[in-house]
């Protein structure tokens, strides 16, 4: 791995020693080298063991948001069957139920690594949340995760009665790789005639699979804030086999239609290289005339709501931007807290 710029006195001083710990990067295969799928320096299960130990092995007991209930279940939305885990919360239904896509690259997240931040969306939201097991690359390269993501959300509006209620209605959500993910689908549900969705949170987002995307914060934060161009690299040479275009919309929700998406909440981190993307997709949605609220966060890296210590500033950024997106959740339905 390239040595890193060192983090400027503006992030947060927990996060900065959590990246000094790491070494900048994720480890395991994720942190530097090349962007050969076949390369030793980047490994699935190296990886996916790495990132496991960062946001579940050593996550605080302190961190972890109470709900409800939890459920594991195998949905018979695809033909082998589609793991998710459904968390309630302690209020009174109606609430409306928010299908999430956990990031990770689409290489390396599961339901573990993004448990407390689900955890968190419920709580904070006071929604049904199920968080969807999609297939993951390299085994399972794209469109694989799309179809799975969409058959989720197609279960999600067939079962509402028996998860939030009908009357609470149905969003998406999802956080990097999962944000991008949870933008396809949206878009999907609008030209496949339904289901209707209530609202879209994406945090930190990838919105632009194309290598040669003109953002900035790519290179601005290119090494030693977590996630790398290395490994952003890698998670898109995993992720598209070849001779696949990275702007075609079901990649690259940026270069897809945007009118006609129901309200968004999109946010990002300051010092993250996907930062850029994610502004440029907030600013593409409201110039479509999508209802859409950006939040940036200042101090803050991506990846923050699966770090294993919440720092202040990572609560402080879960409460407002899930409040925001709850505020679209309750809109015309009331508010059960």
């Amino acid at each position: 791995m390239r040595p890193g710029p060192r983090p400027g006195p503006r992030l947060d001083p927990t996060l900065r020693a959590i990246l000094a710990l790491s070494g900048g990067g994720m480890g395991g295969g994720t942190g530097g080298g090349s962007d050969d799928r076949g390369s030793q320096a980047f490994d699935p299960a190296r990886a996916r063991a790495a990132f496991r130990a960062l946001a579940v092995d050593a996550r605080a007991p302190s961190a972890v948001a109470p709900v409800g209930t939890t459920q594991d279940r195998l949905l018979p939305a695809t033909p082998d069957g589609l793991p998710v885990r459904i968390y309630r919360p302690e209020t009174a239904l109606p609430v409306a139920t928010v299908v999430f896509l956990h990031g990770g690259g689409f290489v390396i997240g599961d339901l573990d690594t993004h448990d407390n931040h689900c955890r968190w969306l419920c709580s904070e939201t006071g929604a049904v949340v199920v968080s969807v097991a999609y297939r993951r690359a390299p085994e399972h390269p794209f469109p694989a995760a799309v179809d799975d993501c969409l058959a989720a959300v197609r279960w999600a509006a067939a079962e509402l009665d028996a998860l939030g209620g009908r009357t609470g209605g149905l969003a998406i959500a999802g956080d990097s790789a999962g944000g991008c993910l949870a933008a396809v689908v949206t878009q999907l549900c609008r030209d496949s005639g339904g289901p209707e969705l209530r609202a879209q949170l994406l945090v930190y987002p990838v919105a632009d699979l194309r290598a040669d995307g003109q953002y900035p914060s790519r290179a601005e934060y290119a090494t030693g804030y977590l996630l790398t161009a290395d490994a952003m690299r890698w998670f898109r040479a995993c992720y598209l086999p070849d001779g696949t275009d990275p702007a075609t919309p079901t990649a690259s929700p940026i270069r897809g239609r945007l009118d006609g998406l129901p309200p968004a909440v999109v946010v990002t981190m300051e010092h993250d290289p996907l930062r850029d993307e994610g502004e440029a997709y907030a600013a593409a949605l409201s110039a479509a005339g999508v209802r859409t609220r950006a939040h940036r966060f200042d101090g803050l890296i991506h990846g923050s709501f699966e770090l294993p210590v919440l720092t202040e500033g990572c609560a402080d950024a879960m409460r407002e931007a899930f409040g925001s997106f709850r505020a679209l959740l309750v809109d015309g339905i009331g508010d059960t807290r």
